[in-house]
């Protein structure tokens, strides 16, 4: 149901803008949900997200499904500094889908985390990568920071491993959503220089304190791919 829903919401903006095309045989799909966790069992971890070899069990305590006025949602926990990332892969035709978004509310900053210093302190409540390879370590991450303004760009590794700050600090009521949307081609070119000419391989979520040895948690929820920006202005920052 919940997916029924997100798709009629952005069909009806992509269509209030004249992104779709009518009298077409077979036209694309403007936006294709990946992953709403609509049916999966509350307080579990989801099947379709993957974990490095032998790392599922500590996914599992971080990680699960909750419940909130009939929305289902993913809960990311981690007071015990577990630090495990949980990986969703498809097929994306970056070409046709050059948009992904997704919604997030952090609940809990990790305090004293700084994802410039990055040895000490490189902690997030909220964090997406886009991963370009299986195994090349090529992504961009997308972070909720508790002090980084929105906007820095930090290069972990230059050309190959960059974050970057969406959302800063706590938000004016934790039990909003907040929604982003990334054009991945052109932010691919942004910070790597070059022209994005293989198609991703899917996304990654980590939350995590365990540099500061504090508790970070975060609500993730309805990531789609889309032929065109699915928000009706400019991404939320």
């Amino acid at each position: 149901m919940k997916q029924h829903i997100l798709i009629a919401a952005v069909l009806g903006t992509l269509v209030g803008v004249g992104l779709l095309q009518t009298g077409l045989a077979n036209p694309m799909p403007a936006i294709r949900v990946i992953e709403s966790f609509s049916d999966y069992k509350v307080g579990r971890l989801p099947k379709r997200l993957r974990t490095y070899p032998l790392q599922r069990s500590k996914a599992k305590q971080v990680y699960r499904v909750e419940e909130e006025g009939g929305n289902r949602f993913l809960r990311a926990d981690d007071p015990n500094d577990i630090s495990v990332q949980v990986m969703r892969q498809f097929q994306w035709n970056i070409k046709k889908y050059p948009w992904i978004s997704w919604k997030w509310r952090a609940r809990t900053l990790p305090t004293g985390a700084d994802e410039r210093d990055i040895k000490n302190r490189n902690d997030s409540a909220c964090g997406i990568y886009i991963i370009f390879g299986k195994y090349t370590g090529k992504a961009l991450k997308y972070v909720w920071s508790t002090s980084v303004p929105t906007g820095t760009v930090v290069r972990k590794k230059p050309n190959e491993f960059h974050m970057i700050v969406r959302k800063s600090g706590p938000a004016a009521n934790p039990k909003d959503w907040y929604q982003v949307a990334v054009n991945v081609p052109k932010e691919f070119q942004e910070n790597f220089g070059k022209v994005l000419k293989k198609n991703p391989t899917g996304f990654g979520i980590l939350t995590d304190g365990n540099a500061v040895h504090v508790p970070a948690a975060c609500d993730y929820d309805d990531f789609a791919i889309a032929a065109s920006n699915p928000l009706a202005g400019p991404p939320e920052l």
